[in-house]
């Protein structure tokens, strides 16, 4: 709340769902710092595929452990948890994810063309 006894302005309160919001934080083609999609490197698409595949890891883990806590928390809590949270966690697990089987087909693709 301000100083006045108002609620702080929320942007998204006016335009979308607190679900909407969550996901709008979330952007599903967003790349790496140093990630080139274009690469001819064999070496750069199994790096990546190592990075993808901890970041996959780490975020289900984290995914669990929240699942896990909205069970004790208070209804109200557990509904915001679930609304938001959760829902940006999981599109956040599904980027990486696409990002990882991307790179486990660039990487399969540059293996054949190796081999050739």
């Amino acid at each position: 709340m301000s100083a006045q006894g108002t609620p702080p302005h929320d942007a998204h309160a006016d335009t979308s769902s607190p679900e909407e919001a969550a996901l709008a934080e979330v952007e599903p083609g967003r790349l790496l710092a140093d990630e080139d999609e274009s690469t001819q490197h064999l070496d750069d698409a199994l790096h990546w595929i190592k990075v993808y595949s901890e970041l996959l890891d780490f975020k289900r883990k984290i995914l669990n452990t929240t699942e896990e806590s909205v069970e004790t928390m208070d209804p109200d809590a557990s509904q915001e948890v679930t609304d938001t949270d959760l829902k940006a966690l999981n599109a956040e697990a599904l980027r990486f994810d696409r990002r990882l089987a991307y790179w486990r087909r660039r990487a399969a693709a540059m293996g054949s063309h190796q081999n050739a």
